[in-house]
């Protein structure tokens, strides 16, 4: 995995805040290197804490407002400027079309023609996770000059340390030893994200989970990927 200014980076991530647990470090050594980056959030990530249905209201409008806000926070920590936000409701994506996600994935990369992409695994607890995943990779059939030519999957920690069986296996590991910090800078900005540990989601957690995936490959610390595309 190589970055310098040529590198363009596309994020395609179900909800605010699967970006930074899922490659919140490598982007930050992305950018360091001069690459270019850009997250695409697929919904508002909040409404799946209210009871289905009832969203008409200020509480609701008022946390997902937060946590857009949060997400813009939390990428300017990481030194990124460039996002976009869908309207789909959380944890519901189910619902939807998947030619829909599959259409907006396809226009980002149409106008922003990425060289690497960044995305969820299919081995997740979470629904919008496994069905990102399935979109991406149809928007992603190697038929058009925009589809980029490397394109790794993460891991987000909570969905993928609940499920019963399936297991994520990496094959690519980045050092976060250095950026480590910035990860955790720009994680701080997600405050109604953050449980105590032993909830996967909290910093002890994150850095268990970096760790673990750091002595796999001889590191400090590091963030994991599967790579399912490179072309050469």
């Amino acid at each position: 995995m190589h970055f310098d200014p040529k590198t363009r980076i596309l994020v395609v991530a179900a909800h605010p805040d699967d970006e930074i647990l899922g490659c919140g470090g490598t982007l930050a050594r992305a950018i360091r290197n001069g690459a270019c980056v850009e997250v695409m959030f697929l919904s508002e990530g909040t409404s799946a804490r209210f009871p289905l249905g009832e969203y008409d209201s200020q509480e609701y409008r008022t946390q997902a407002a937060t946590r857009r806000k949060e997400a813009e926070e939390a990428l300017k920590a990481l030194g990124i400027n460039e996002m976009s936000f869908c309207e789909r409701l959380g944890c519901q994506f189910d619902t939807y079309p998947i030619l829909s996600i599959v259409k907006d994935i396809e226009n980002k990369m149409e106008s922003y023609s990425p060289t690497m992409l960044f995305t969820h695994n299919p081995l997740e607890v979470n629904i919008d996770h496994r069905i990102t995943y399935e979109a991406v990779e149809a928007a992603c059939r190697p038929v058009h000059d925009w589809v980029p030519k490397e394109i790794y999957l993460f891991e987000v920690v909570c969905s993928g340390s609940w499920t019963f069986q399936s297991r994520f296996r990496p094959n690519v590991f980045v050092d976060i030893s250095d950026v480590w910090e910035i990860k955790m800078k720009a994680w701080q900005c997600y405050k109604g994200e953050q449980k105590p540990y032993p909830f996967p989601r909290s910093q002890m957690g994150q850095e268990t989970l970096a760790r673990y995936r750091g002595i796999s490959a001889g590191l400090e610390k590091a963030e994991a990927f599967c790579l399912v595309r490179k072309i050469i």
